[in-house]
C-alpha cells in the first residue's frame, strides 16, 4: 500500500493537487473522494478536471443531479455525489457505473454507498486543518501511485542550496528568493548552458 501526503496552504493549491492527480490516471480509474462537508472535495474535482483537459469552470458539486459528465481532451471526467443516497441500489438506478472503462470516476461520499467502488480505485481523503489549509491522503492499494505523486508535488531540495523547498511557495522550485536570484545569475553570466542549439521543434514542445 503506498500513501502519497501533503499539506496545501489554500483552495488552489488542493486543485493543483488534483491537476497532479489526473496525469497519473488511466481511463477507467475510480477516484473515492473522502472528506467531511467544505472539506474541498469538489475543489479537487476541478483539479482533476483541468488536468484531463475539461473546463474546470463548469464543475460545480452533482448533490442534486447525482452526476455531471464533462468532456475532456485527454479524458472525460465523471463526477459523482452520492450524499444523498442510502444505498449502492440507488446509485445504480440512476445510471450510474463506477466503472465505466472510457472515463475517469470521481465519487464523493462512496461510503454511503458501500461495494460500488471497483476493487481497484484511489482514496483521496482530505482534512481541513485551518481555515483554508488542508491535509491531503492519497491511498494506492495496487501500484506506485504514491511515489509518482511524491515526484509531481512532494517537497524536493532547492536545486541551488539543497535545502527543503516548499511545494507551494512564490519561488517553487527554490526555497526563496536568493537561490532563485542566484540560478538566474548563472544563467545571465553563462555558467549555465544549452548542450545544442535551440530548435523548432523544441518551441513547439513547450
Amino acid at each position: 500500500m503506498g500513501v502519497f501526503s501533503i499539506q496545501t496552504p489554500d483552495a488552489e493549491c488542493t486543485q493543483r493537487v488534483g491537476r497532479a492527480l489526473a496525469l497519473e490516471l488511466l481511463p477507467g480509474d475510480c477516484v473515492a473522494l473522502v472528506g467531511d462537508l467544505g472539506a474541498g472535495k469538489t475543489c479537487l474535482v476541478r483539479g482533476l478536471a483541468e488536468g484531463l483537459g475539461c473546463d474546470a469552470a463548469n464543475v460545480s458539486s452533482p448533490t442534486f443531479t447525482l452526476m455531471h459528465r464533462y468532456t475532456g481532451s485527454l479524458c472525460d471526467l465523471v463526477h459523482v455525489d452520492a450524499y444523498r443516497l442510502r444505498e449502492a441500489g440507488e446509485l445504480r438506478d440512476a445510471g450510474v457505473d463506477t466503472s465505466e472503462p472510457g472515463a475517469i470516476i470521481a465519487i464523493e461520499w462512496p461510503r454511503r454507498v458501500p461495494g460500488v467502488l471497483p476493487a481497484r480505485h484511489v482514496e483521496v481523503r482530505i482534512t481541513p486543518i485551518g481555515e483554508t489549509e488542508r491535509q491531503i491522503d492519497v491511498q494506492d492499494d495496487h501500484g506506485t501511485l504514491a511515489e509518482r505523486l511524491a515526484a509531481a508535488v512532494g517537497p524536493k531540495a532547492c536545486p541551488s542550496c539543497k535545502q527543503p523547498a516548499d511545494t507551494f511557495g512564490a519561488h517553487w522550485p527554490f526555497c526563496g528568493p536568493r537561490c532563485r536570484g542566484a540560478d538566474l545569475g548563472r544563467w545571465l553570466t553563462g555558467q549555465y548552458q544549452i548542450s545544442r542549439p535551440i530548435e523548432e521543434r523544441d518551441l513547439d514542445e513547450g
